[in-house]
C-alpha cells in the first residue's frame, strides 16, 4: 500500500470546520491525515506590522491515506456531496516547516532577480512568478495533481539593488 493524497473541495472560509469534521474519520481504514495548509503574511494595522495566518488554497482541504487494493475502502470517504480529486504526492508538504504552515520568507532583489535569504522559498526562487512588495507577498507556481497552480505566500523584500 502506498500513501496517496486527495484534494477535497469545501465551502470557502469553512476549511477548519471541515478539517475537524474529517479528522473524526482519521485512523479508519483508508483515511490517515486531514490537512488545511496555511501561509504567513504581514498585515499592517494598529500602527504596526503583524504576522497573520491565511489559508493557502481557499475552499480546499487535503486528505491522505493508504491506497487500498483495487479501490477498496474509498467509498467511506466519498459521498454524493463530496468532490475529491486524486493529487498524488504533495509538494506543499516540502514548503511547510511545522504545523502545515508555509512560513514567511525574506529576501532581496538583485539585478531584477529575487534572491531569498531565509524561509521556505530559500533555494526555490524558480517557483516565484510575481512579487508584491507593498503587500509583502509572492505568487508561486506549484505542482498540484496533474497540473500546476498559483498560490500566494509571504515574502518580504528588504533590499533592492
Amino acid at each position: 500500500m502506498s500513501k496517496i493524497w486527495y484534494l477535497l473541495k469545501c465551502p470557502e472560509g469553512k476549511e477548519q470546520d471541515w478539517v475537524r469534521k474529517y479528522r473524526g474519520l482519521a485512523g479508519r481504514r483508508a483515511l490517515k491525515e486531514v490537512v488545511c495548509f496555511e501561509y504567513q503574511r504581514m498585515m499592517r494595522y494598529g500602527g504596526g506590522w503583524h504576522l497573520e495566518r491565511r489559508t493557502l488554497l481557499p475552499g480546499y482541504i487535503f486528505l491522505s491515506g493508504e491506497m487500498p487494493p483495487a479501490g477498496e475502502g474509498e467509498e467511506e470517504l466519498k459521498g454524493s456531496h463530496i468532490s475529491m480529486v486524486f493529487c498524488g504526492p504533495l509538494y506543499m508538504k516540502t514548503l511547510c516547516q511545522r504545523d502545515n504552515l508555509v512560513a514567511m520568507s525574506k529576501g532581496i532583489i538583485k539585478n531584477g532577480n529575487p534572491i531569498v535569504t531565509s524561509g521556505p522559498l530559500k533555494g526555490r526562487e524558480e517557483l516565484i512568478r510575481r512579487i508584491d512588495r507593498h503587500k509583502r507577498t509572492a505568487e508561486i507556481e506549484i505542482p498540484l495533481g496533474t497540473g500546476k497552480t498559483q498560490v500566494t505566500v509571504g515574502l518580504e523584500i528588504y533590499e533592492k539593488s
